[in-house]
């Protein structure tokens, strides 16, 4: 019932409101009974052979039996007081905390999403309905580190982080990115392909209009200033080149 109870109530897969608490009473009610269990089966067995062996005119009544049945320590909750052993007075509320774990996510983004992030600065989590810093640092690996928004801790432990990092796909066949700047080879009709012409082209960073300069060859790259990755708060913007391939 433990396990059961505790799949339906845990608080990250429970969308019940007040799931986090009800989660906290059970694992507080398994940790009572994982501990008097032993002892409450031995004292029910023992009033069990006391009242078979008792003459008839000794048994006890029902209500009786039902109270003897319960050990001499067990305290009954009253009035919102803790349980307590007689002995010990442990309070289970003062259980040790437990610190939740940490939760690590990776979104895969496409070139042309990842630079539009970079242009707004942020990054929504849809789970946890936030909104995070993204910078440059996203394409070199980064994870980035939201404190307190992983599991939830138990006992008034505290909760873990949620880590966050980006695998950024790359088109390798049609992009290349080094650093900041982004290199990209385009199919264009021959004809196109001559001094003085312009070609529109399709960039991760959006429409160009790329003039063709004086004896370009198809190994050369016209390049397009401020056109790579976005600048952020820390790093400039990078930038764009194209090769135009004869089609």
């Amino acid at each position: 019932m433990y396990r059961k109870m505790a799949r339906r109530y845990h608080p990250d897969v429970s969308t019940i409101h007040d799931a986090q608490k009800r989660f906290q009473e059970i694992s507080v009610a398994y940790e009572i009974l994982k501990k008097y269990r032993n002892d409450y089966c031995q004292d029910y067995e023992r009033n069990a052979e006391h009242r078979k062996s008792a003459p008839p005119s000794h048994r006890a009544t029902r209500s009786e039996t039902k109270c003897s049945e319960e050990p001499s320590h067990w305290a009954r909750r009253d009035s919102g007081a803790p349980y307590r052993d007689s002995e010990t007075h442990h309070d289970f509320r003062s259980s040790k905390p437990i610190d939740g774990k940490n939760r690590a996510i990776t979104y895969p983004l496409t070139l042309r999403y990842a630079i539009r992030l970079l242009k707004l600065g942020s990054f929504y989590i849809p789970g946890l309905k936030v909104k995070m810093n993204f910078t440059r640092e996203a394409f070199e690996g980064k994870t980035f580190r939201l404190e307190g928004k992983g599991y939830s801790g138990l006992f008034g432990g505290r909760s873990g982080d949620f880590l966050v990092s980006f695998n950024i796909q790359v088109d390798c066949l049609k992009f290349q990115l080094e650093g900041a700047d982004i290199y990209g080879a385009f199919s264009v009709p021959k004809p196109l392909v001559k001094a003085g012409n312009t070609v529109q082209i399709e960039s991760p960073s959006g429409r160009l209009n790329l003039f063709v300069p004086e004896g370009y060859g198809s190994n050369d790259f016209i390049k397009v200033p401020n056109m790579g990755l976005p600048a952020d708060k820390y790093k400039p913007a990078g930038d764009f080149y194209a090769r135009l391939i004869s089609a």
